[in-house]
């Protein structure tokens, strides 16, 4: 290794990236043998057979001469032929004691992330990371964008948890684009924090899956398909939640007739409410999210409730597979992830007297309690059923019925499983085939908020 390549100039860097580009791995020296279990993965294979430096977790950037972090992450197609990031991208560890002593310009994540290039791969299930394709690259710049401010209003929000003892209860819904993630093979490691003896978990600072695909679709390859609701200078200078329930404040009250003639809704589907937010967000056709809405990984929904603010439905969440479920450590699974990151905005519609009027915006973003507690409960259940191919049971008719949680007030508070609706006659691969019923495969399941904890949320009601 020659760790004088550490301080390669700029535009060395960046022809040594424009050579790699739209080549596999195994093209540039990856070789079957690769496990994926080195330092740094497919990252630090880069850095130690491109670059030709060895692999670091050192203060500095990867190039210190230059100030340039090196990061490589995947990319996936959809089903749709979209690309969108796989994962959140881990920057640095974090500090909480000497982290909590800095502002941002001074603070381990500026000094070491500021000029990050990042290196797009194209994942794909059941291929072999030697067959990757590096497809794109991005010198992300933070200083003068949007990006810059709404990283650094992020990072306050972490900062400020961390100088005030309360690490413990950072969440990574709490911000936009820069979050803290969980990082260590065992959950239960806990680590000192600043100005308190309460132990937290190790973290490091990410960006979310949510802002890497923006980057993909964006910032590299210009893809906008409609105009934003916010614009960047309404979002440097306030976060997106002010700014929804500010904008969406005038429709306040109306019933679903006049919201109808006033946003030009002609329908009787039975998903008029949510075409009703789709126009007061304006987007339509079968868009879920504004531009703005999916860099920041906000997701709408619709509730109706009765005039008591009682929910009449569940809410669909979150679909798993089998496989995934029972051969994945809950702190890495993509279900984890997924609820972690969340952050719904909730459609509030309200019904009294059989006339159904809008009645407010909620946010909602699960606290650390429920994820981990909860929700993980949940899922280690359901995983220990598929894994001892014990989860499904004849009923008294014969039919072949689940075990997974049910809807149950006394029981269960927060969430439950089974199919949804739509997807009903999808089925998953079952890795371990049912002791009872000698099925293979089942029904497309999913997680399902309760009744019951969507009242909680859309109220506030602590849990």
């Amino acid at each position: 290794m020659n760790d004088a390549n550490r301080h390669l100039s700029e535009q060395e860097i960046l022809n040594i990236t424009r050579n790699a580009m739209h080549k596999t791995f195994v093209f540039i020296g990856l070789n079957e043998s690769y496990n994926g279990k080195n330092k740094g993965g497919l990252g630090g294979f880069v850095e130690e057979n491109i670059f030709n430096y060895s692999a670091n977790s050192d203060d500095n950037p990867d190039f210190i001469d230059a100030g340039i972090e090196l990061k490589v992450t995947p990319v996936k197609r959809n089903q749709d032929g979209s690309i969108s990031s796989k994962e959140r991208l881990v920057l640095n560890m974090i500090n909480y004691k000497q982290e909590a002593t800095k502002d941002f310009k001074t603070s381990s994540f500026y000094h070491k992330n500021k000029r990050l290039l990042i290196w797009f791969y194209l994942y794909a299930l059941g291929v072999h990371p030697s067959n990757f394709e590096i497809t794109d690259y991005y010198l992300l710049e933070f200083e003068n964008s949007l990006q810059y401010k709404v990283i650094e209003r992020d990072w306050t929000i972490i900062h400020d948890k961390i100088v005030n003892g309360l690490a413990h209860e950072i969440s990574e819904s709490d911000t936009e684009f820069l979050a803290a993630c969980t990082k260590g093979a065992n959950s239960k490691v806990l680590v000192e924090q600043y100005n308190t003896s309460v132990k937290a978990k190790p973290r490091a600072y990410s960006f979310k899956s949510f802002f890497m695909t923006y980057i993909y679709r964006n910032m590299i390859h210009n893809l906008s398909p409609y105009s934003p609701l916010v614009s960047e200078d309404e979002w440097m200078k306030n976060p997106l939640e002010e700014i929804y329930k500010e904008k969406l404040n005038i429709y306040h009250g109306l019933t679903q007739a006049q919201l109808c003639r006033k946003l030009g809704v002609h329908s009787k589907s039975k998903q008029l409410n949510f075409l009703i937010a789709q126009k007061m967000l304006g987007i339509s056709g079968k868009k879920k999210a504004t531009p703005e809405m999916e860099i920041a990984g906000i997701i709408f929904r619709t509730i109706t409730v009765d005039k008591n603010g009682r929910p009449t439905e569940a809410m669909p969440f979150k679909s798993f597979e089998f496989e995934e479920l029972i051969n994945t450590p809950w702190e890495e699974s993509s279900i984890r992830e997924d609820f972690v990151d969340l952050k719904l905005m909730l459609f509030v519609f309200k019904e009294i007297d059989g006339v159904i009027s809008f009645d407010k915006i909620v946010f909602w973003n699960a606290p650390n309690k429920v994820v981990d507690g909860t929700i993980k409960e949940m899922h280690e259940g359901c995983a220990d059923l598929v894994r001892r191919g014990e989860a499904f049971y004849y009923d008294s008719k014969g039919k072949v019925k689940d075990k997974f949680p049910k809807e149950n007030r006394n029981t269960n508070h927060i969430c439950h499983v089974r199919p949804h609706a739509r997807v009903g006659l999808d089925h998953y691969e079952l890795p371990v085939a049912d002791k009872i019923t000698g099925i293979t495969s089942y029904t497309k399941q999913s997680f399902w908020f309760n009744k019951d904890f969507i009242e909680k949320m859309i109220q506030d009601i602590d849990y």
